[in-house]
């Protein structure tokens, strides 16, 4: 329920009003115990005052007045040090750390043995991810104030996020020499020791944890443990003490039926999983979490599809964002492609709304290359979602795909604008851009793309390939062409296509010797099934006077696709 107050503030919040007196802008500067002055009786009472109606309207969340009564306060006292802190308490819980910090630092300069100016210090150091200096805040109090033990875990936690994981079990002993055994120290420690690797005493801090803590969550997890040590009696017996405890526990639930499927026990595996994904009251995303790894699993979903369409069909009951997905994978595992793309459609009209279900669907007629579909549900999406590229994306590669070349260079260069912070993007696209303008008949443009490609990443083979090609084509620029496909054949020595750019570009500078030697190691790697592959060395061959052995793979060739250039060459050496 709302209250007035934080209605009114919500509103004024949204006009732009409040949020404003309390902008970094208005920070003050950092006090100065030297410039601080003794106040007389009135003035006193007067700062008092202000210090007392500030609390007031912090208490009540108005955090514009109690940051202006706060400044008042300070500006009669510059040695307010009480409101250097709650003024960095506001500042703070409006979203400016940085701030926060600059006020809290005031605050512990006029007071430096108060202790819970260095305490709100440390948390505002991890809040900014200057955990170092978190950390060096925390050891300090730890070394003043031995007895403030709950610091422990929450340097264990610094040293967890700084990779430091040694120090966080050193943080942890300190905390169990000072506390003895706890929960928090000892589910923490079996995250570090797990993390490191270090199974058997994360087992044993688990073994312990059960023994203290009997809970549900705990038997579970044990049973993780015991699983994948493959000790699945032991496993399967923690799992049952945690459902004793909790009979709708989904890990363990879930835990016990997979038990059965490792060992074998598929009837009992799935009788356990028809029962659990029946069950309403376990939670959907654990069963849509559950379920796409089965799936991940090689031949599981062609083994038991009659079984696993009984768990679909309860999974699907009814049917949702989370459900149809994954159900559209499994009918793709099946071949049933058509129907997986149904129901994502489906799924789209349901969630019209929701960027995801647009994804999903547009992903699925990619992979069917249904390129009509993608180029107009892509345009559709991308109305819808303006700042997405992806959307623009698809749309251009539709566009290619379907021939309309000057269609797809217009979308492509729509999105670069949103690549720019996505170097990667932006390489990945200027590629694109470069084979398009080539295939437009527009070489000068195509290059200057490919160069822009490169100026980002000089190692880029794609491009490094397509541009050395094209520039042999039109015997130019060769040595240059040598050097950017002999780069890119290095990066890959076994890929035929690059090895075909490299052989053809040594063929067009008169080398047909050593074109030969890397057309037949093209050969080996996939260059016998391209029909382009198989010109280019029955040109090399025939160049070498191999005339029977050209005559041979320009057949291969034509046999692999119709080409009337092609079949001109064999007319002409068989005259």
């Amino acid at each position: 329920m709302k209250s007035f107050t934080y209605t009114f503030l919500l509103s004024a919040l949204l006009a732009g009003g409040l949020l404003a007196s309390c902008s970094p802008k208005a920070v003050l500067p950092v006090a100065d115990p030297a410039k601080v002055k003794p106040l007389n009786e009135e003035q006193q009472l007067k700062k008092q005052l202000y210090f007392s109606e500030a609390m007031k309207a912090y208490e009540l969340h108005d955090w514009a007045t109690a940051d202006r009564l706060f400044k008042k306060a300070i500006a009669m006292d510059a040695g307010c040090d009480a409101c250097f802190y709650e003024l960095a308490n506001i500042y703070f819980r409006s979203g400016y750390v940085r701030a926060a910090l600059s006020l809290n630092e005031s605050a512990m300069r006029l007071d430096t043995a108060n202790l819970w100016y260095r305490v709100q210090a440390a948390q505002y150091y991890t809040a900014a991810r200057q955990y170092r200096r978190a950390i060096d805040e925390y050891n300090h109090l730890l070394k003043t104030h031995p007895e403030m033990t709950d610091l422990y875990f929450e340097l264990s936690t610094l040293y967890v996020r700084t990779g430091a994981l040694d120090s966080a079990l050193l943080a942890l002993d300190a905390a169990d020499a000072k506390m003895g055994f706890s929960e928090q120290s000892a589910a923490t420690r079996f995250e570090i020791l797990t993390a490191q690797d270090r199974k058997e005493e994360a087992l044993n801090t688990l073994e312990r944890l059960v023994a203290a803590f009997p809970e549900a969550r705990y038997f579970s997890l044990l049973g993780e443990q015991y699983a994948g040590l493959e000790r699945d009696t032991l496993a399967l017996e923690m799992y049952r003490r945690a459902l004793t405890l909790n009979p709708d526990y989904t890990p363990a639930l879930l835990g016990e039926a997979d038990c059965f499927r490792r060992n074998g026990q598929f009837d009992v595996y799935f009788q356990k999983l028809y029962s659990l994904y029946a069950n309403k009251a376990v939670e959907t995303e654990y069963k849509v979490e559950y379920l796409s790894a089965l799936l991940q699993i090689p031949k599981f979903a062609s083994s038991f599809s009659p079984q696993l369409d009984t768990v679909f069909t309860a999974l699907r009951t009814p049917p949702d964002s989370l459900t149809e997905p994954l159900f559209a994978t499994y009918l793709l595992q099946q071949q049933l492609v058509d129907s997986a793309i149904t129901v994502l459609k489906n799924n789209l009209q349901n969630n019209i709304e929701i960027m995801d279900a647009w994804q999903r669907y547009l992903a699925f007629e990619y992979y069917a290359e249904r390129w009509d579909s993608v180029g107009k549900y892509a345009e559709t999406a991308h109305r819808r979602f303006p700042e997405e590229m992806d959307f623009m994306s698809m749309k251009a590669i539709a566009e290619w795909q379907t021939g309309n070349g000057a269609e797809a260079i217009h979308w492509f260069e729509k999105t670069l604008p949103l690549t720019v912070d996505e170097p990667k993007k932006t390489l990945q696209t200027y590629a694109f851009l470069g084979d398009l303008y080539y295939a437009q008949k527009n070489p000068k443009k195509a290059y200057e793309y490919y160069d822009k490609a490169l100026a980002i990443d000089n190692d880029y083979i794609v491009v490094l390939n397509n541009y050395a090609y094209f520039l042999s084509e039109e015997n130019k620029q060769l040595d240059r062409a040598y050097a950017m496909s002999n780069k890119a054949i290095k990066a890959e020595p076994n890929n035929a296509t690059y090895l075909d750019t490299f052989g053809w570009i040594l063929f067009k500078m008169g080398k047909a010797v050593e074109a030969k030697a890397i057309f037949r190691h093209a050969m080996i790697y996939g260059g016998n099934d391209s029909a382009v592959i198989l010109d280019h060395y029955g040109d090399v061959l025939y160049a070498l006077g191999e005339y029977d052995a050209a005559l041979v793979y320009w057949d291969l060739s034509l046999k692999k696709e119709r080409n009337p250039q092609v079949e001109q060459k064999i007319k002409n050496s068989q005259r």
